[in-house]
């Protein structure tokens, strides 16, 4: 099972012990807030840090996509890669095709959007 998942468990079981705690004992109901909050805290703390350290891989496997399939030929790129994205082949505002050089859609006359 994996990380995240235990600690969301845990965070359920211990969220329920806190409920019943405020409600039985309200003497402790401030104790449990705090124990909660402070198991919250250190629970994403420790999700957060295993997140941000990526498993290393060997550097002899071929590149691949998150979801472990390898990246198709003809130059594909991985995220962050130097490759840029292809033009908007349609109209934003009437969505009519354009040309490939178009600075106005022929169809409706606005100008088209450079998010390149």
């Amino acid at each position: 099972m994996q990380r995240r998942a235990v600690f969301s468990l845990v965070n359920v079981a211990v969220a329920a012990v806190a409920l019943v705690v405020l409600f039985a004992f309200p003497r402790y109901a401030g104790y449990a807030v705090y124990a909660f909050l402070g198991w919250f805290v250190v629970s994403i703390a420790v999700i957060g840090l295993a997140r941000a350290t990526p498993p290393v891989a060997s550097s002899s496997a071929a590149p691949s996509m998150p979801g472990g399939r390898p990246l198709p030929a003809g130059g594909a790129q991985r995220p962050g890669g130097t490759a840029s994205p292809p033009p908007i082949a349609f109209c934003v505002y009437c969505a009519g095709d354009l040309p490939p050089e178009a600075r106005r859609c022929p169809a409706c006359g606005h100008a088209v959007l450079g998010l390149t």
